[in-house]
């Protein structure tokens, strides 16, 4: 654990597929803000070490174990993994998709943890309704982008983005925010709550937490509901219980890794096709060598990156 320099190439063995499994020829890796973490040893669920970091991969089969009748040799795929920066990479046949004819191998990319983030963190975890109010803090992020695009597919009356950088404002209003605010300016909730006309906003989707939260139970709605999926602040802030009781607030976390295998397949497989019929738009940032991964990391940490960073091999 440690910060980027702790990451080292090396030659090993390419894995092979068991049952149920597939082999990958990686053509993309992602980069995430998960592997940032896995790297430092602030993420959830942490790997034993020595471990291969990333989840996120973009590439052709190249090989099939016993009892994959699904998928093969040649396919177009993306998959959840473990152990994706690298050359070749072992899937579940179960949590590879197929990628859409005109999707690119780095555009797929964005569907095993950002793309599924932001449709569950919508659809299963703030149970988003139709007409509803929807605020996404670190909205210019690969899923706070995605998801203010989503939320206006999925019925949002108004859809409201965040951001530190003031810089990033036009940025967030190119994925048709109808308010784009800077979450580091003091009148931002005076801004929220204008735009909604005093009632707030149904839904956030936090990734920041520390000191934006007070604020957000100041601009949610009665029966609001917050969804943390991020502490990108180290600031920690406590909840009273009045905060929650006057307006009958709910909080709850969110981790795409421990989702239902199911949802986080349907959620692949909706993101890819909106992607690939143009209802989705991608932000492709910078790409890397598999050999310069620190100046990635380092990148993503800085928060000069916009749009999904990736591996190209």
């Amino acid at each position: 654990r440690g910060g980027p320099e702790v990451m080292v190439l090396e030659e090993t063995s390419t894995p092979i597929p068991g049952p149920g499994e597939v082999l990958i020829k990686v053509a993309v890796a992602g980069v995430s803000h998960s592997d940032i973490g896995q790297r430092r040893g602030d993420y959830p669920n942490l790997l034993p070490l020595p471990a291969i970091l990333g989840n996120e991969v973009a590439g052709v089969v190249v090989g099939l174990g016993s009892e994959v009748s699904t998928l093969s040799e040649g396919m177009r795929v993306v998959a959840l993994v473990e152990g994706g920066y690298a050359e070749y990479a072992v899937a579940p046949a179960a949590q590879v998709s197929v990628i859409p004819a005109g999707v690119s191998f780095t555009q797929a990319t964005v569907t095993p943890i950002q793309g599924q983030t932001a449709y569950l963190l919508l659809d299963k975890a703030a149970h988003m309704r139709a007409g509803e109010r929807v605020l996404i803090h670190a909205a210019a992020g690969g899923v706070g982008s995605l998801a203010l695009q989503l939320a206006r597919l999925l019925g949002a009356s108004l859809v409201i983005g965040s951001t530190r950088s003031p810089e990033k404002l036009s940025y967030i209003r190119g994925f048709g925010a109808d308010l784009a605010v800077n979450s580091e300016s003091p009148d931002w909730v005076g801004q929220v709550m204008q735009a909604t006309r005093g009632q707030g906003v149904d839904v956030i989707l936090d990734a920041v937490g520390g000191s934006l939260t007070h604020p957000n139970l100041a601009c949610l709605s009665a029966f609001g509901r917050m969804v943390v999926f991020g502490a990108l602040s180290s600031a920690v802030t406590p909840v009273v219980a009045p905060m929650l009781i006057a307006k009958c607030l709910t909080i709850s976390g969110y981790n795409t890794l421990i989702q239902p295998l199911a949802d986080q397949m349907r959620a692949s497989q909706t993101v890819l096709e909106q992607i690939a019929d143009g209802r989705l738009q991608v932000t492709l940032g910078q790409s890397y060598a598999l050999a310069e991964v620190s100046a990635a990391h380092q990148a993503i940490e800085a928060g000069h990156m916009q749009g999904q960073v990736t591996l190209t091999l």
